[in-house]
């Protein structure tokens, strides 16, 4: 009788296709995305000293009050076009076995690296001290790191930079490997036992736990990784979101007169488009091009606070 491996010519499974991708990206809950119609223009901005000063604001029986006013200055973006394209022949499109599907495959691969490409620039952004004032930022080192678990203390650095931002942070951004350490902190476990009352669950505390301590809205984790070698080269991964932490301020749709650590102006959102190839191989095909323009842009920098090197 012939073996089974004999009577079975192998075949393409059709339920199921294995595709490593990134995690849920973060870069439009640290910098949100702003519509805009130009694809440059300016904003306007209002000054924050006068809206902070106490006048006098005494008045006698007969005289005017007294008169205060107020002035703005402005602010400007300018887009910059972002766009990667496929070409997907009909040969392929004729000979795809199930479940590949070469216009939807092609489409998600460009967007997909759009977005990462978009990630890596809000990243090079926010987790960098140049971004930051003075006074809104500290490089931790040696045993004030967090990996030192028993001479660091994270409570107190987070508490200082909530305290340190001009306006009170809502959203705590860590890196992948940054709250791999937090959570496991003996501080922060003992921080979260003294509020609750109770141990955190197998001794390691969640993003929803953090947000609670601290009292903010979110902690975001960027988990995301790139291949820094070039094309052609042997892969080697990278974490995008280094071994920092930033506390933020963020308004997720900002609109007039509110204030945010920063956003990302878009006149053109993304869109893919079918172009026709008719020359190309022996029966043609189609490019497809995926487009979008942005401009990432700090346009509150005092309203955030940089922890550099949390861990070492």
């Amino acid at each position: 009788m012939p073996e089974p491996k004999d009577i079975h010519v192998d075949a393409v499974l059709s339920q199921i296709s294995l595709q490593y991708r990134n995690e849920a990206l973060i870069w439009d809950q640290v910098l949100p995305p702003l519509k805009v119609n130009k694809r440059s223009d300016v904003y306007y901005i209002y000054n924050k000293d006068e809206r902070f000063r106490i006048p006098s604001d005494a008045i006698g029986p007969k005289s005017q009050a007294n008169e205060v006013d107020y002035s703005v200055t402005t602010g400007n973006y300018s887009v910059k076009d972002h766009a990667l394209s496929d070409f997907v022949s009909r040969a392929e499109r004729d000979n795809a076995d199930q479940p590949l599907n070469p216009d939807v495959d092609a489409a998600e691969f460009i967007s997909n690296l759009l977005w990462l490409a978009q990630e890596k620039r809000v990243a090079d952004l926010a987790f960098v001290a140049a971004s930051y004032p003075v006074g809104n930022k500290v490089t931790l080192s040696g045993t004030d790191q967090w990996n030192d678990e028993t001479n660091s203390n994270p409570l107190d650095d987070i508490l200082t930079g909530l305290d340190a931002a001009f306006i009170r942070p809502n959203v705590m951004v860590l890196g992948g490997l940054v709250f791999t350490q937090i959570r496991k902190h003996p501080k922060i476990l003992d921080a979260i036992k003294g509020r609750t009352g109770v141990a955190p669950r197998g001794g390691i505390v969640s993003a929803q736990d953090l947000a609670d301590l601290f009292e903010i809205s979110k902690v975001l984790i960027g988990r995301s990784k790139y291949n820094t070698a070039r094309k052609g080269q042997t892969a080697s991964y990278a974490k995008l979101w280094g071994k920092h932490s930033a506390l933020l301020h963020v308004v997720q749709r900002p609109s007039v007169r509110s204030i945010t650590f920063g956003l990302t102006f878009q006149e053109m959102q993304m869109q893919t488009q079918r172009i026709p190839e008719p020359k190309r191989g022996i029966k043609g095909g189609d490019l497809i091009i995926t487009a979008w323009n942005t401009d990432e842009k700090i346009v509150a920098s005092d309203v955030g606070y940089f922890i550099e090197n949390a861990i070492a």
